[in-house]
């Protein structure tokens, strides 16, 4: 039987499995980090720290929106470059090599020299890569996507800015030795674009953030009303969270498609448990960051999932994730090259307990009912789009591919 081995090299820096926490609440204190530690995470990218201090800083306000499964927010503290420096060390001194350290950064200073100063800082400190903050939304692209002007360009606005972009990478590159990774946003519709400059100017790696800006569900009885506790607007808010998992994946593929074989990508969104991993994985990435699951879970769940990962890998004879990452994109096409079977949906009338479901599907004529209340589908009139299916809650109707003559 092969052995199993979940490391992975991003130029001079090894992870010993694909897990890393995510940049955010749960790593800003150096007992998180002894947590992510405890509990077998290959490193973490530290909270987000900003020199000079920021515009926007807040105390966090936070929904978790159960039923829906997303989290949002608005409000929300950063580090100050001090704060991220001291919590390095101690996260150094606390960890041994194995456990890697990213800090993430964003320099919101007139001058890009400023961004490799900074940087320079974290690597004196220990850092094993720096990570750029090309990617929050809630910055100034927050505030153009309001309606407000800012003259100078942060987070997802900057990462979205080709032109401004490699001034910056290069300017980090000239001041540290270790790995740096780009990590944008997918707002904007640039990541690979961003991506691709970004390797090109000498990043080490990139990676997506998941979330995305949007508006949360409101009380439209009392619409003016905030959802947020002790807060008394809404604006744009950050979302993230396993609702997010299928646009994450098109992110993921679309960078790795755009970048090719050789790039190191660190994907994101939506990643709880295994088969969001895997699919991840098997659209393009590398490695995973994960935020929000560690702000809902704690951190303690991923020893079952690095044994579950392991479990899989052994029953399906990959014994590195190289042997799976890019699997999917055998099999994704475009939709002029999808094919088609010809085929109708039956229904077993013994399994049918005649709950109407599937009678009142709107776009369907091949449904019907006898006045007993019997499921009928009409072959002829079937064209296989499997709603039924997915609505019927007793498994009685099933597809079949229509036999040729």
């Amino acid at each position: 039987m092969k052995s199993i081995d979940l490391s992975l090299r991003m130029g001079s820096v090894t992870f010993k499995n694909p897990f890393i926490v995510g940049s955010g609440p749960t790593v800003k204190n150096i007992k998180q980090i002894k947590e992510a530690r405890d509990n077998r995470w290959a490193g973490a990218s530290l909270k987000l720290a900003i020199e000079p201090f920021p515009y926007l800083n807040f105390p966090p306000r936070y929904r978790w929106f159960r039923k829906e499964r997303y989290h949002i927010f608005t409000a929300e503290k950063r580090l100050t470059a001090q704060e991220a420096l001291k919590l390095l060390e101690e996260g150094r001194a606390a960890t041994n090599d194995d456990f890697i350290l990213m800090p993430n950064i964003t320099y919101d200073g007139e001058d890009y020299e400023g961004w490799g100063r900074l940087a320079k800082q974290f690597e004196d400190a220990g850092a094993h890569a720096i990570e750029l903050n090309l990617c929050c939304p809630n910055m100034s692209f927050n505030l153009s996507n309001t309606g407000e002007s800012t003259g100078k360009k942060t987070g997802a606005s900057l990462g979205n800015d080709v032109d401004e972009l490699p001034k910056v990478i290069e300017a980090v590159v000239s001041y540290v030795k270790v790995p740096v990774v780009a990590k944008f946003s997918p707002e904007g519709n640039q990541l690979a674009q961003s991506s691709s400059v970004a390797l090109k100017a000498g990043a080490t790696a990139v990676g997506h953030a998941g979330n995305r800006l949007g508006i949360p569900d409101i009380d439209i009885r009392r619409p003016l009303q905030s959802v947020y506790r002790l807060q008394d607007q809404i604006t744009l808010g950050c979302m993230s969270g396993p609702w997010l998992r299928p646009l994450a994946l098109r992110d993921t593929y679309q960078m790795r498609r755009a970048l090719g074989k050789e790039a190191f990508i660190i994907g994101s969104g939506g990643v709880s448990d295994l088969a969001s991993t895997v699919q991840q994985i098997m659209v393009g990435s590398d490695a995973v960051w994960i935020c929000t699951e560690t702000m809902i879970r704690g951190f303690d769940f991923l020893p079952k999932l690095l044994e579950e990962l392991e479990s899989y890998m052994k029953e399906m004879g990959y014994s590195k994730i190289r042997d799976f990452r890019d699997l999917l994109h055998t099999n994704i096409k475009s939709a002029q090259d999808l094919t088609i079977h010809d085929g109708y949906a039956e229904v077993d009338t013994l399994r049918c307990k005649r709950c109407g479901i599937c009678w009142k599907i709107g776009h369907c004529e091949a449904i019907s009912h006898t006045p007993e209340g019997i499921t009928e589908i009409d072959p002829t009139l079937c064209l296989a789009c499997s709603t039924c299916i997915d609505l019927c809650p007793y498994g009685a109707i099933s597809m079949h591919e229509r036999r040729r003559e």
